[in-house]
């Protein structure tokens, strides 16, 4: 029977051209290396909608030296890109596109994961003009805090999701974008929502006053013009309909930077089998094991489950704060590998292991890769 709208049969053709069109619009799966974005019906969603682009930063303190990115960086970003399929993936800088350092970067020579994060993903590089002061006149004292500007500026630009290098996407978070919300965030240790992840809809409302109003709160405090900002701005803006949804600090900030939380996460349990048990016979793009959960398995068979194993199930990003900075020794640890994710002895490399797994059986990384990728 054809199909009819008010007073106008559609022929044959319009009907399968309409059909088309719906499927096309509808989202679907992709497997192995097919970086393309997902297929939209408007080259830009509306104002109201958190687009599905990511933004990282990184600043270079001196821009004729190399970007210095590890396994670590690449992870995360490939998270997001497998997670996500985003319709852009930019790095905004202090350098051009087409500049030596990242030509270096691109063709191989700062390294196999600079390499990587240059080439694979069609890398949208906006070079930034770093701000050196804050409005009320005072010094932006130092790279973190630079950063920490540059970000909140192309989130209310642009729109999308802001994620630290450190942050790991571990499951899709459309349900999120897609919520009705236009802006999201979540809490860390002691209350305060965490700058090191947040999306917001394209000039939002809570990313113009916390840009505006980092410019009056800046002091040099580490967190003043970020966290405490965002904070304020964020907690008012939850009473006014569809603006701000603040999700628990398991969301995105399940741990911390103090000590006891860094070992929790990063510690090797040496009285745990490796994943990779005689890994000297294993070839580059096996299959290894998926350790997929059901849903019930927690607590139909705990004994499948170490004492120390954190369940991550409620987790949609991991801010994996790492204490180098702090200059604290975890056991057992000493930098993020492919061999320290793939053997799988520790809560950061169960929680990223399934990207791992694709990136290995990709055959792009090695067991016996470094960290630094030279």
């Amino acid at each position: 029977m054809p199909m009819f709208i008010p007073g106008k049969p559609l022929t044959a053709l319009a009907t399968a051209l309409f059909i088309g069109l719906v499927f096309l619009c509808l989202p679907y799966s992709r497997t192995r290396l097919d970086l393309s974005p997902q297929p939209t019906c408007n080259n830009r969603p509306p104002d109201d909608v958190i687009p599905n682009q990511v933004h990282f930063v990184y600043i270079l303190k001196n821009t004729s030296h190399d970007f210095n990115f590890e396994f670590s960086h690449f992870l995360s970003i490939y998270a997001a890109w497998h997670y996500w399929r985003p319709q852009a993936i930019y790095l905004h800088t202090n350098v051009a596109a087409d500049s030596p350092e990242v030509a270096r970067a691109r063709n191989g020579t700062a390294g196999k994961w600079n390499h990587y994060i240059f080439t694979i993903f069609d890398l949208k590089i906006n070079e930034v003009d770093v701000p050196t002061h804050a409005g009320n006149g005072m010094e932006l004292q130092n790279i973190e805090h630079k950063s920490d500007f540059v970000r909140v500026k192309a989130v209310y630009e642009l729109g999308g999701v802001y994620i630290d290098f450190d942050v790991h996407p571990l499951r899709d978070i459309r349900p999120l974008r897609e919520s009705g919300f236009k802006a999201i965030a979540g809490r860390q240790l002691g209350g305060q929502i965490n700058s090191g992840t947040f999306m917001s809809t394209r000039g939002g409302k809570m990313v113009k006053l916390w840009m505006e109003q980092m410019h009056v709160a800046y002091n040099g405090g580490w967190t003043t013009h970020s966290n405490e900002v965002i904070t304020r701005v964020g907690q008012r803006l939850v009473r006014e309909p569809g603006e701000m949804l603040i999700l628990e600090r398991d969301a995105f900030a399940p741990g911390s930077w103090k000590d006891e939380d860094t070992d929790a996460l990063f510690a090797v349990h040496e009285d745990t089998p490796s994943n990779l048990r005689n890994d000297t016979a294993i070839a580059q793009g096996m299959q290894l094991p998926s350790h997929d959960e059901a849903f019930a398995d927690r607590w139909d068979h705990p004994e499948r489950f170490a004492d120390w194993e954190r369940d991550w199930s409620h987790t949609y990003l991991l801010h994996a704060f790492t204490p180098d900075r702090w200059q604290h020794k975890v056991p057992g640890f000493e930098h993020i590998t492919p061999r320290y994710v793939l053997e799988r002895r520790s809560n950061f490399a169960r929680a990223v292991y399934p990207v791992a797994r694709v990136l290995f059986e990709q055959g792009l990384i090695n067991v016996d890769d470094s960290h630094t990728g030279l």
